[in-house]
This record gives structure tokens, C-alpha cells and sequence, in this order.
């Protein structure tokens, strides 16, 4: 049951994601690219431009981001990015929930 509910709450947090379409509108913006991804996930490759910084380690390294552009994130599906979306905005960043890393490659290419 818990276990149930979990999966439902990620997966509605995974539905915030924006369309492929406004996310290429964004970059093309000058939008700042992160990957939230965990290291090892990171190691298997990263979209163009992007900068990682894990789920993990984003509230100590929020140093690194700009504040005068807004941020794109993406993770395995969305999930990760939506949790990390909320952590961002709560300290005054405008952030969005890119999807999954398919997703950002098919806007980025490889």
C-alpha cells in the first residue's frame, strides 16, 4: 500500500513536466540546462550543455546556478526533476521541469 502511494506521488510529481516543444522554446531563451541525475546515471552521458548536479547534492550547490536565467532540469523520467523544480523555486529560482533525459536528447541531440 505504501509502496502504492509512492509510486502515485512520483509519478503525478513526474507529470509536471513541461511539453517538448516549450522546453526547445526555453533553451533557445539562453535557459541554464541541469541534470539531476545521480553520478553514476551522469557517467553514462549528459545531454549537450547541460551541467550536473545531482537531486543530492542541489541545495549545497544552488551556489552554481544563475539567477538571471531560468533553469531546466531533467532526470530518468521527470521525477527527480520535479522534486528538484520545487527545492529551486522555494529559493526564489524559475525553474522547470524539463522530463526525462530521452526526452531532453531528442531537443539537444546526443
Amino acid at each position: 500500500m505504501l509502496l502504492g502511494k509512492l509510486k502515485e506521488k512520483h509519478d503525478a510529481l513526474a507529470n509536471t513536466k513541461l511539453p517538448p516543444e516549450e522546453v526547445a522554446k526555453l533553451l533557445k531563451k539562453g535557459a541554464f540546462l541541469v541534470d539531476v541525475r545521480t553520478k553514476l546515471e551522469a557517467r553514462m552521458g549528459i545531454a549537450p550543455g547541460a551541467t550536473h548536479i545531482s537531486l543530492f547534492t542541489l541545495k549545497r550547490r544552488m551556489n552554481e546556478l544563475p539567477r538571471d536565467r531560468g533553469i531546466v532540469l531533467y532526470c530518468g523520467t521527470g521525477g527527480r526533476a520535479a522534486k528538484a523544480k520545487q527545492i529551486l523555486e522555494a529559493a526564489g529560482f524559475k525553474a522547470f521541469n524539463g522530463g526525462g533525459y530521452k526526452d531532453i536528447v531528442k531537443i539537444t541531440g546526443t
